[in-house]
């Protein structure tokens, strides 16, 4: 899934939620599919161009404030990374090789020494 579609997706439904809408009043308004509005949402697709702009302009918004920056991916990045090293921890079920990790993780967040 990618990272700028999580977050197109995510302020798409901020903005609906935020004025009280339905995703099949958003279709309606904007005249697409409600499927669409859903698979934007969850971020299974993105709004083409002329989507965008036509849920910009219903919103009352310029079409980059549902863009990412480039703050908003490395952000969403680093959620992304640590989501996926909490679901591969999950399927460790030795205690050594947690430990190891563990000491890994630590080494990791400690300031570097002078070299």
């Amino acid at each position: 899934m990618s990272s700028i579609r999580k977050i197109i997706g995510s302020r798409i439904k901020a903005h609906r939620k935020s004025r009280g809408l339905t995703q099949s009043a958003l279709a309606e308004a904007i005249e697409c599919e409600v499927a669409s509005i859903g698979r934007y949402e969850r971020a299974e697709t993105a709004p083409d161009g002329e989507q965008l702009i036509k849920m910009a302009e219903f919103f009352e918004i310029s079409p980059m404030d549902l863009l990412p920056v480039k703050i908003d991916l490395k952000l969403q990045a680093v959620l992304d990374l640590r989501s996926e090293l909490i679901d591969l921890v999950r399927t460790i079920n030795d205690p050594s090789q947690l430990e190891r990790l563990i000491g890994v993780a630590k080494e990791s967040t400690q300031p570097e020494r002078g070299r």
